[in-house]
């Protein structure tokens, strides 16, 4: 018996495979390695010798204890080949009933969620039951391709998606892709350093409407197809052929009067041709009166699409915080752009190579299942979604109610990322869209913790529950938070501090995206101990902190003598051991400065009790 068996198959039916269980220890027992666990659970895998002496790879389903045994159910997942160090999907071969099940050792789970690109090696964060595993995904598909990400509001998406992009571009410098983000909700100014993003206020970005044709102008100002949309074709047509390609929004009324009064008709049908044409009117002067959008839709300066392929910023993040029928004619302008302009370069004998990836935030407010909701719909995402690949755009489609959104273009995504979700009627909308390998990781995803997530799809070598990597900097994406007011009490009205307690997870940041990050960064250059002191008074108020400001604050302590000469100092100890204590893993900066809070505070009691003992001694010596 192998030291990792499980237990013996009992029954093999189609896919599933029972396992009788013959070591209980091996199903609740918690190995331990360093400070990392690994256990046999719902999804996790276990494997079986073929006759072929490759492994048959399965997933579990069910473990539950019968009146004679404990009995694991398990679905087929693939075959890993250990001469190779391959995993493929599915099999063609069955193991034999009676044979060992056994725990996959951490080398097979490492090469069974390996990045599957080789040329650029990426991941999206580790397998939840062996936290030493990193899972990886093929870059070339998650963004070749289309990737959708849901899951309930306050569950980790747009967490997500910033540290699936600040990892990529930050590993990948030399490849040739831009991400384009929808920001709807201010959410992403925060998300990326300076170096690595353009950000483009709304009144800022420029998409001319003169891109649409005349059909789409009908639809625009949802004309009826009697009189409006004759009226429209015709005025349009007129200002188009005056000798400028990009004509005047603003000239469309006056262009319509004119039509109805050059009608050959009598006065009293030109009034009832008016008539007819008011709720035109309105509708264009509903356009012509909101000034950021005649802004975005009736300049004559450079294309925003241009400007955004001229800059060496691999991230740009759209304004889009405005109304939806706003939203609705600038994202319509903007994917219509997009897919004109890679249309015509692939025209070309040297197309653009540039690669557009499409981060469609609250997708559910413009990718409608209902076209009726929007006056332009989805026709160009929709071309995107089954076009784009080969063109070179990759949609990410972001979305926390994914069964209000279209079927077809859901559809084509090949990789999905799926957080937490509680809505039947969401679960069952992706179970019908989606391949997913068994169903124990639908039923997991109602009850899935933040920054945990099942990837599925062919960018990921296999499903799996992953943690995601950590996002920094994070979005700007809080979750509300009510202060208490004590009873009896009202809260004065007053200023608020500067610097007060924040919780800072993955949703969550400073107001002050910057204000943590600076305060470290003084730290770092603190020229005296008067500042080092006033600094560490500041950064106690923080109650969280990431991997990566907790190693910026050690590397204060080791590479600025101002704070390591202190760091015996009751103050300073004292908010170093509070943001060591609860780390498990520490090496490097970590591990030093650690022993030298551990050493001070020791120090510390050394130098209390020798304070103690003299005030005895001076207490004894007192007549009184």
């Amino acid at each position: 018996m192998q030291v990792n068996e499980i237990g013996r198959i009992t029954k093999i039916t189609g896919a599933k495979v029972l396992i009788r269980v013959t070591v209980p220890a091996a199903i609740n027992h918690i190995g331990v390695e360093g400070f990392i666990t690994s256990y046999i659970s719902i999804g996790s895998l276990v494997g079986t010798r073929l006759v072929d002496g490759r492994l048959l790879v399965m997933t579990v389903e069910e473990i539950y204890d019968s009146d004679v045994d404990i009995f694991v159910s398990s679905s087929i997942s693939g075959i890993y080949d250990e001469i190779t160090e391959k995993f493929t999907f599915g099999t063609n071969t069955y193991p034999l009933v009676g044979e060992q099940v056994f725990k996959l050792w951490n080398k097979i789970l490492e090469h069974i969620f390996a990045p599957t690109e080789k040329t650029a090696p990426s991941t999206i964060g580790t397998y939840i039951y062996d936290s030493s595993v990193a899972v990886g995904y093929n870059p070339n598909v998650l963004f070749g391709k289309h990737l959708g990400v849901y899951g309930n509001t306050g569950s980790g998406k747009t967490c997500t998606v910033v540290s699936i992009i600040q990892k990529y571009i930050r590993e990948n410098p030399e490849k040739d892709i831009k991400f384009i983000i929808l920001d709807v909700n201010g959410e992403y100014r925060t998300a990326f350093h300076k170096e690595e993003y353009e950000y483009y206020e709304f009144d800022t970005l420029r998409f001319n409407h003169t891109i649409l044709n005349i059909a789409e102008y009908g639809r625009l100002f949802r004309t009826s197809e009697a009189t409006q949309f004759p009226a429209i074709r015709d005025s349009i047509s007129v200002l188009s052929n005056r000798g400028s390609q990009k004509w005047d929004l603003k000239e469309l009324p006056r262009q319509l009067s004119a039509w109805v009064e050059k009608s050959k008709v009598s006065d009293f049908n030109k009034n009832q041709l008016m008539q007819y044409l008011q709720t035109l009117f309105l509708r264009v002067e509903s356009i012509l009166d909101d000034a950021e959008l005649m802004a975005v839709i009736n300049s004559d300066e450079e294309n925003t699409l241009r400007r955004i392929l001229k800059s060496d910023k691999k991230v740009h993040i759209l304004d889009l915080q405005v109304s939806i029928d706003a939203l609705d004619i600038v994202l319509y302008l903007l994917f219509k752009t997009i897919y004109q302009y890679k249309v015509e370069q692939k025209k070309e004998e040297v197309p653009d190579p540039t690669h557009l990836n499409l981060v469609l935030e609250e997708a559910h407010r413009y990718i409608n299942a209902d076209l009726n909701e929007t006056k332009l719909g989805n026709y160009y995402i929709d071309k995107l979604s089954r076009e784009g690949r080969k063109f070179g755009i990759g949609l990410v489609i972001s979305s926390q109610v994914p069964s209000m959104l279209s079927y077809e273009i859901v559809s084509q995504c090949n990789s999905v990322i799926m957080h937490k979700i509680t809505s039947k009627r969401d679960m069952e909308f992706l179970r019908g869209v989606l391949r997913i390998s068994n169903d124990a990781f639908y039923l997991q995803m109602s009850a899935l913790e933040k920054q945990h997530a099942i990837v599925c799809g062919e960018a990921f070598p296999n499903d799996s529950i992953v943690k995601i990597h950590d996002a920094y900097p994070l979005p700007q994406s809080n979750d509300p938070v009510i202060d208490d007011i004590p009873f009896g009490q009202r809260a004065p009205h007053s200023e608020p501090e500067q610097f007060g307690i924040i919780e800072l997870n993955e949703v969550g940041v400073p107001e002050d995206k910057d204000e943590w990050d600076e305060l470290i960064e003084q730290l770092q250059e603190s020229p005296n101990f008067q500042t080092t002191h006033s600094l560490i008074a500041r950064l106690q108020k923080n109650s969280y902190w990431t991997e990566y400001q907790v190693d910026q604050l050690c590397g204060a302590v080791i590479d600025n003598s101002q704070v390591g000469w202190v760091i015996g100092d009751t103050d300073v100890c004292s908010f170093y051991r509070g943001l060591l204590g609860d780390i498990a893993d520490r090496t490097g900066n970590l591990k030093a400065v650690y022993d030298m809070v551990f050493e001070a505070k020791e120090d510390q009691k050394g130098n209390d009790w020798k304070e103690l003992e003299a005030e005895q001694i001076i207490d004894e010596e007192l007549p009184f």
